[in-house]
């Protein structure tokens, strides 16, 4: 043993480390006060366009008030600009999924032509035999949805794998 060396005089601190961490701590402390004040001057000018926002609102509710009258006059305008809208529009989806619920196997939708504001459609298809395309018919007029269901065109296809129908309906959708 080796009695010649003072452990008490010695220094056994890695000052690279300790200043690695210090350095460390001192960068995140200095962005979480950046991120803080950043925050800080979001929320002030938050508060500032809030509170003239506010005045606005508080300027114009005073000086505009509407009459009972007038208000009622705007909501029938309203009432009938919407009731021209609906009577427009038509419910495609609600179509869509009744033909999809009404097509049998072995038959294929290839075409959709609606006419008369979409009161009437036209319907291009190809079906495997004739009793797929009866099976389609008798689904259609089986449905509240649709009316007037008349088979209009049919011609026979050959490929050389297969042979099927071509065929075309029309009828009434009367879903509004």
């Amino acid at each position: 043993m080796n009695f010649d060396i003072n452990l008490a005089t010695r220094v056994y601190i890695d000052f690279r480390k300790v200043n690695l961490i210090l350095t460390l701590v001192i960068i995140m402390l200095i962005s979480w006060i950046a991120l803080s004040l950043y925050n800080f001057n979001l929320n002030l000018e938050m508060t500032h366009k809030f509170g003239e926002y506010k005045a606005g609102k508080l300027a114009g509710s005073k000086a505009g008030k509407i009459s009972e009258s007038d208000y009622s006059k705007f909501l029938a305008e309203v009432k009938s600009v919407n009731a021209i809208i609906y009577s427009r529009s038509y419910d495609w989806l609600a179509l869509l999924n009744n033909l999809e619920r009404l097509v049998p196997d072995g038959v294929a939708l290839k075409g959709l032509e609606p006419s008369g504001k979409g009161e009437f459609l036209k319907l291009s298809a190809t079906a495997r035999n004739f009793s797929s395309i009866r099976k389609f018919i008798e689904n259609l007029e089986n449905s509240k949805s649709f009316t007037e269901v008349y088979l209009t065109d049919q011609t026979s296809i050959r490929t050389e794998k297969q042979k099927g129908i071509n065929f075309t309906v029309t009828c009434r959708a009367s879903i509004l």
